[in-house]
């Protein structure tokens, strides 16, 4: 009963989807058997089908209004229009309609002809771009079997007439709207950097942090750029929130100054931090003539209470008085009164108040205008406090989660990735390496490097030198000290390989137990770059990633010893094992050949016995080394147990791996021991097996080649056997 009832919606829905698209396609037949050009015929019958027309038409466009929509069991019945008004059935159903009334009309030729174009151009403006093309592409295609089938024209140059027309409108109003869209985007990001620009000028004028110049705070081109465009408009919306609070409680503040003081304006001034000028930072004022500025220190009576750090009260100014610099000509002010505004006895601004009334301020009013500052003061520095702890709460969530990947990460190059990751989300760098430091042999190593110039400093060593890198790792302390980079005059690894484009560097070492184990190094094109604003928050980070390389390490010679034979450096058996069992998982699956050899010294126990076991693992370890220096990059070699060895060897036929332990034989055979004793040769016996030809299955070559081994012992040792030579 469900599917029952599941498959009569499927029918409901995909009909009702398919109701316009028949539609239309039944009226473009009817058009195109030309029912509708013989008006004297005409009946009921065809104002039936023209009205059920209509009103299939009007039922879509009223669905789409109110905002339903099919589901996605439908969307072959009908292309989506993502962001267009028309949908494709809907432009093919109100072309056909077009056609029925234009034969109604007179036909192709006819005076109402031209409300195809109007059509066009309709469909152009309001479709998505595809829907456009598809209607237009349909148009000529449908009219020109009714032009000179249904109509039987023969005037081609009238068709192509058409055709270029239809296309014209058709597309003309979609690059209009186009065009329309690509300005107000321009504007909007016009807007949006100009608002940028503004709020970056009156975070600075308020002193909120230091932030870049607008040129220089674009995203670095490196592989920070993501992370840099992101952190970007975080400080601008936090900087954005900042600004306008401030603007909030200096308004309601000078507002109410104003009005309480009777006053004509009340003008706040902050200087530019960086530059000998003074801004407006707000004003509430009557007039409508005051100047943008930026005004100097020394200019008119602001100037001096800025510079003397005394209140400046004017009384009795004459009609006219030209000496106030904030208001462009003559002003009616009789009073006028400037007070500095100070913190921790460094000048920041001047706070000014006047009136057109011929009233002197009193010392009361000037202790008013004297709570004010403060009040002004404190409004600043609650906003600085609140843009460090956004600050510190989004460095601190950096940190958490580069502790957290650190953590996590399973080798070194993921610990290096992550910490080059979360450097690049507390600030953006263009170049970044990591370096390790060897305290015995004091050689330094690139371990990771991204950036410009990273690809010819990879994997670079150097030893202890007079480099920035080099002395940040003896003296336990970041390098250069302000962050400025010369590439003239400082080198950060080896002069033949040194940075070029740089202007700001950081090179922080890492720290483990008092002990430099490397550095971390950060450089970018702009300028100061490194402040101390980010500096605390990179040192963090450093002594994470320090701790996390350290446990990288510890990892690493963990599995080193879990996967190794001590004595020897090979792999050892368990480890050999699991080779074994992927190695012939891929030959079985590709069908390549896989050969065996497994070697074992002649009367060991004799030279245990005689020399001793200290000269047996001296012996067991040349072997060995005799094995790592003779097989290939992709042979594992590998000691099973006591004096054996085996040597696994990809895509190798039986013929080339008892070529390789031919040589291993003879090069030991070649070996001399000096022992107390005297001189001592060894010697070797090796068995050799390939898959498929002596075994299908790991279990079946191991057995024929220590089956082989046995055979070569057996038939004199110091020589290789393979299965059919042991039979």
């Amino acid at each position: 009963m469900t599917s029952l009832l599941q498959a009569a919606l499927t029918v409901r829905t995909r009909a009702r989807a398919s109701l316009a698209y028949a539609t239309a396609g039944g009226l473009a037949l009817l058009d195109l058997f030309g029912i509708f050009r013989e008006r004297e015929q005409l009946g009921m019958e065809h104002a039936v089908v023209l009205g059920a027309a209509l009103c299939v038409l009007g039922a879509h466009a009223f669905g789409l209004l109110r905002g339903e929509r099919h589901s996605a069991s439908t969307e072959w019945a009908r292309p989506r229009s993502a962001a267009g008004f028309f949908e494709l059935d809907q432009a093919l159903l109100l072309l056909a309609l077009a056609h029925a009334l234009l034969q109604l009309c007179g036909g192709l030729l006819s005076v109402g002809y031209p409300a195809l174009y109007l059509l066009a151009a309709f469909v152009g403006s309001f479709a998505e771009l595809k829907v456009a093309r598809l209607f237009v592409l349909s148009a000529v295609l449908f009219e020109a079997p009714l032009y000179f089938l249904t109509e039987g024209q023969r005037d081609g140059w009238t068709f192509v007439l058409h055709v270029v027309f239809l296309g014209l409108f058709g597309c003309m109003n979609l690059i209009f709207t186009q065009t329309e869209l690509t300005r107000a985007r321009l504007r909007t990001l016009q807007d949006r950097a100009a608002e940028k620009r503004r709020v970056q000028d009156e975070a600075r004028l308020f002193r909120l942090a230091k932030i870049p110049e607008p040129a220089m705070a674009q995203a670095p081109s490196g592989p920070a750029k993501a992370q840099e465009q992101s952190r970007n408009e975080a400080e601008q919306k936090l900087f954005h929130s900042s600004v306008e609070e401030i603007r909030h409680a200096l308004h309601w503040n000078l507002d109410l100054l104003k009005r309480t003081l009777a006053l004509h304006s009340v003008v706040l001034f902050l200087r530019e931090e960086g530059t000998d000028q003074l801004r407006i930072a707000l004003a509430v004022t009557d007039a409508s003539d005051l100047r943008d500025g930026p005004f100097q220190l020394g200019e008119g009576a602001i100037g001096a209470c800025y510079q003397r750090g005394l209140v400046m009260n004017l009384e009795h100014l004459r009609p006219g008085y030209s000496g106030l610099c904030y208001y462009r000509g003559s002003v009616p002010v009789r009073a006028f009164v400037a007070l500095p505004v100070k913190q921790q006895g460094n000048a920041l601004g001047v706070l000014c108040a006047d009136r057109v009334e011929d009233r002197p301020f009193t010392a009361d009013e000037e202790r008013t205008l004297s709570d004010a500052v403060d009040h002004v003061l404190r409004a600043l520095e609650n906003e600085r406090v609140f843009v460090r702890l956004e600050r510190s709460k989004r460095e601190h969530s950096v940190l958490y989660h580069a502790s957290a990947a650190l953590g996590a990460a399973p080798n070194e190059q993921a610990v290096l990735d992550a910490a080059l990751h979360a450097a690049a989300q507390i600030v953006g760098y263009d170049f970044a390496a990591v370096t390790h430091y060897d305290q015995q042999t004091g050689q330094h190593s690139i371990r990771r490097a991204i950036g410009e110039g990273a690809a010819e400093l990879l994997h670079l060593s150097f030893r202890d030198n007079t480099s920035l890198t080099a002395m940040a790792v003896h003296n336990r302390h970041y390098l250069p000290y302000r962050g400025d980079f010369d590439s003239q005059s400082q080198v950060v690894y080896t002069r033949n390989r040194n940075l070029s484009g740089m202007h700001s560097l950081l090179i922080i070492p890492l720290v483990v137990r008092e002990v430099a184990i490397g550095t971390l190094a950060l450089a970018a094109r702009r300028r100061d770059a490194f402040g101390a604003e980010v500096r605390p928050a990179l040192q963090l980070l450093s002594n994470q990633l320090a701790v996390a390389l350290s446990n990288a390490a510890s990892v690493a010679r963990l599995e080193e010893l879990a996967t190794t034979d001590g004595l020897t450096g090979c792999y050892n058996k368990r480890h050999f094992n699991d080779e074994l069992k992927a190695r012939m998982q891929a030959a079985q699956r590709f069908g390549r050949k896989l050969s065996l050899v497994i070697t074992d010294l002649d009367h060991f126990k004799n030279v245990n016995d005689t020399y001793g076991h200290h000269t047996g693992d001296v012996v067991i370890r040349e072997l060995g080394q005799i094995l790592k220096r003779l097989k290939r990059e992709t042979d594992v070699v590998a000691r099973f147990g006591g004096e054996e060895f085996c040597l696994l060897c990809e895509e190798t036929t039986n013929e080339g791996a008892r070529l390789l332990a031919e040589r291993v034989r003879q090069e030991l055979e070649a070996t001399t021991f000096e022992t107390e004793l005297g001189t001592l040769r060894v010697t070797a016996s090796l068995g050799v097996a390939t898959y498929p030809e002596h075994g299908g299955d790991k279990q079946a070559l191991f057995d024929a080649a220590d089956k082989a081994l046995y055979a070569a012992k057996h038939n004199g040792r110091n020589r290789v056997f393979s299965p059919s030579e042991s039979r």
